[in-house]
């Protein structure tokens, strides 16, 4: 899968770590989501 704002490939790992996530069927670098929507998600 692909990020969908620097569209680089994102790793399964990086989900384990919370490096990317999924939000309505999308994925994203946690960085990249960060950068885009001005916000961070918070960790639960």
């Amino acid at each position: 899968m692909r990020c969908t704002l620097c569209n680089e490939y994102i790793e399964e790992v990086d989900f384990q770590f919370g490096d990317a996530l999924e939000v309505d069927d999308e994925y994203w670098h946690a960085e990249c989501y960060a950068e885009y929507f001005d916000e961070a998600l918070e960790s639960v």
